[in-house]
């Protein structure tokens, strides 16, 4: 095993960029130097549909994170819990490492959203919430064309032995917190 060099946020050189969660994550809590570089604070802070952002996302929640200031690595962004996206509000985050480290039962915890090509903060907040819309129904009983129209059939479930998803295994020295 090599000798591990701490990684350092862009604009210091005293701020570690620490990982603990990085193996079973597989990819870095924290993006690169040049985003980083872009989220940091601004005075006057940016309008949501001009600022970067990063997305992160838990079984808790989601996180859009529109500043990382360099020295104590607190952030600053849009908070939305899954439970309540209604609540959904703006300001500090606070230290980011702990949403890294924060972990609940085995295979929960932060990841950042790898895959969103959002433009700004403003586009990342719209499609979170439009994941908790509902579904526009439609009243069948005005258009008679549809009143015959027979119902979806029922779901196929899959026989108990089925296995739905499989839990990747630990690597080897890490013990799983219970």
């Amino acid at each position: 095993m090599g000798l591990r060099i701490p990684r350092f946020h862009p604009l210091s050189d005293n701020t570690p960029l620490f990982e603990t969660q990085r193996a079973l994550r597989g990819h870095n809590f924290y993006p690169g130097a040049p985003v980083l570089r872009s989220l940091a604070p601004r005075d006057p802070r940016g309008k949501p549909e001009a600022s970067p952002c990063i997305v992160y996302h838990s079984p808790w929640g989601h996180l859009v994170v529109t500043e990382i200031n360099p020295e104590n690595l607190n952030g600053y962004g849009w908070t939305c819990r899954s439970s309540d996206p209604g609540g959904a509000e703006w300001g500090d985050l606070g230290y980011m490492g702990e949403f890294e480290r924060r972990r609940g039962r085995p295979w929960e915890f932060w990841e950042r959203d790898l895959f969103s090509d959002d433009a700004n903060a403003a586009a990342a907040v719209a499609r979170i919430l439009q994941r908790y819309t509902q579904p526009v129904r439609r009243d069948t009983r005005q258009n008679p064309e549809h009143e015959h129209t027979p119902a979806p059939a029922a779901p196929t479930t899959r026989p108990a032995s089925t296995p739905i998803a499989r839990v990747p295994r630990a690597s080897r020295g890490v013990m799983s917190r219970r």
